[in-house]
């Protein structure tokens, strides 16, 4: 690791997939608020029950309601602070390697040097693109960008046929080949987080143009 208390990289927590009614996503920013009076009608219509048929089952009902609520209190507050810290993790990566655009990927499979579905990190440093590992910001590899002779992103369709001859925003991988000691070598690479496909094919695309000019 770059230092004793840290890797080199983390990436962001996936955020959870919770689905909104069609009406909450017309009401836009005041569906907090609806949500907000629908948990308290839940919450209000068994504690109106509990009370009729028992005091001590509204305070059994309060106790349990007290008790989630302390509980995603605390959950948040460590989200929070998990997030926080990979921020800070993300951006000593971002100042040691001094990357124009720096995010991880998962290697598919293609380059000789690493391992199938392996996770890396990439970093666009100047006229190279460096391969990392997420402990140490010393690169598995390095492919240059004047050795690169091809770059697609790669888009599946419902049948899950790649297509390179495209260039979607909605890609959802990223192919190069390169000259790698004078062979020609064709690496995929996907789950690219933090920088989406498309953005990595116009920056390195990009650096292509300038360095040929």
């Amino acid at each position: 690791m770059d230092s004793a208390n840290q890797p080199f990289w983390k990436d962001d927590p996936e955020n959870s997939l919770i689905y909104k009614p069609t009406f909450l996503r017309i009401l836009g920013w005041y569906a907090k608020y609806v949500m907000v009076v629908v948990q308290l009608i839940v919450l209000a219509i068994p504690a109106v029950i509990f009370a009729y048929l028992s005091p001590i089952l509204l305070y059994v009902w309060f106790a349990v309601v007290g008790l989630i609520y302390v509980s995603w209190f605390f959950r948040q507050r460590k989200r929070q602070q998990d997030i926080h810290a990979i921020d800070e993790i993300q951006k000593i990566a971002r100042e040691k390697t001094g990357a124009i655009i720096l995010g991880s990927a998962l290697h598919v499979a293609g380059h000789p040097l690493l391992q199938r579905d392996q996770p890396i990190v990439l970093a666009l440093v100047d006229d190279q693109l460096n391969i990392c590992s997420f402990e140490t910001s010393t690169p598995l590899d390095t492919i240059y960008i004047k050795s690169i002779q091809a770059i697609n992103t790669v888009v599946y369709d419902d049948e899950r046929v790649p297509h390179i001859d495209v260039i979607d925003s909605a890609a959802q991988a990223l192919q190069i080949t390169f000259l790698w000691h004078q062979k020609f070598c064709t690496c995929l690479f996907r789950r690219m987080r933090k920088v989406r496909p498309i953005d990595w094919y116009h920056a390195i695309q990009k650096k292509r143009l300038q360095l040929s000019s």
